[in-house]
């Protein structure tokens, strides 16, 4: 039996047909777990790419969109995170970020993305750039440059202040979104590293505005817990169940699951003494008080020591059908326990 035949198939044809292909463990398992794997499949437009020196560059926004497709997600407890240096240096930030997807049998694996931005050793550069770009319109300004389009004069007309001008521009630009900057580019860096994507696309013989980024299709795997696995389904109701517990306390739930079968009434025993108006000191209330202050966890591991102490003979019967105590609500807890306490009062 094999679950996941048709996925294996449509993989396979996509892979065929030159599709992007990602699944986080391969190959795809003939029989599910309680994890079980879901196809997505994005085809990213051209807004989501940058032109770079004849090909084409991805942005966040699109590494982001493959990203939720699949189910990164960004770990802040996996050791130091968000910015590394010490703030120092308004024209230095270096940035770390760690993302995780899920795998088949349900773990985690991890990759981490660093960023830096130094824009005093940047600024040689956009200086040079701009030196050129000055002669450039020095040379061609008021008419045309050699590909014929319009080139207006260098202002300020001075060499050095106009240098000074738009590389002072530049990295105020960048200084003033730095922290973004550098998150952004450690995250596309995680995602292209996960998902196995080309740092840069080519252009197409055909047309040189169309690349395999936006032509073909992303075809993306993701595992994710199975809803209709009745393990998950219980998982689910206990984990829910507790919320509310901790919140509203017990006796406040708002649902009532899982069923639990009605247990017999112990009988009750008349007062030895015969003296209804002044009974003996009930310790089993007591013991109820301590009970009702455990978690679902200390009361199962109560019930349990009590059954044996009693030596309870309808456990097994009881629990026939039923659910771990643990996953009992508060009130079925409590009722149980209160009948074991019966039981051990009647012998």
């Amino acid at each position: 039996m094999d679950q996941n035949e048709k996925l294996r198939e449509q993989l396979t044809q996509a892979k065929k047909d030159g599709h992007f292909i990602f699944v986080p463990s391969t190959p795809l398992p003939k029989i599910n777990g309680i994890f079980i794997p879901v196809l997505d499949v994005i085809r990213l437009i051209p807004s989501d790419f940058y032109p770079n020196q004849g090909k084409f560059g991805m942005h966040h926004h699109g590494a982001m969109k493959l990203a939720e497709a699949a189910g990164v997600q960004w770990a802040a407890e996996s050791g130091r995170v968000g910015r590394m240096d010490n703030r120092d240096n308004p024209n230095y930030c270096s940035f770390r970020v760690v993302g995780r997807i899920r795998t088949q049998e349900g773990l985690w694996a991890e990759t981490a993305g660093h960023k830096h931005i130094d824009l005093d050793a940047k600024r040689g550069a956009m200086e040079a750039k701009y030196a050129e770009d000055f002669e450039y319109k020095l040379k061609y300004g008021g008419g045309k440059g050699p590909n014929g389009w319009d080139v207006k004069k260098p202002w300020p007309t001075k060499k050095d202040e106009y240098i000074a001008r738009f590389t002072d521009r530049d990295i105020n630009q960048i200084k003033e979104s730095i922290d973004e900057r550098c998150e952004s580019g450690a995250q596309s860096r995680v995602i292209r590293n996960i998902l196995h994507i080309p740092v840069s696309f080519s252009a197409d013989n055909s047309n040189k505005n169309s690349h395999a980024g936006i032509t073909k299709d992303w075809y993306i795997v993701r595992y994710v817990l199975d809803a209709s696995n009745q393990l998950v389904q219980q998982a689910q109701i206990a984990s829910f169940q507790q919320a509310i517990l901790g919140i509203y306390g017990p006796g406040m739930g708002m649902i009532q699951a899982p069923q639990i079968k009605t247990l017999p009434e112990a009988k009750e025993i008349p007062n030895s003494d015969g003296d209804d108006d002044d009974p003996p000191i009930d310790h089993a209330e007591s013991s109820l008080i301590d009970f009702e202050n455990q978690d679902a966890e200390d009361q199962e591991k109560t019930i349990l020591g009590l059954i044996k102490q009693v030596q309870y003979k309808f456990y097994d019967q009881d629990m026939k059908g039923n659910p771990p105590l643990h996953m009992w609500s508060q009130s079925n807890r409590t009722d149980y326990f209160k009948h074991i306490l019966k039981t051990k009062e009647n012998k």
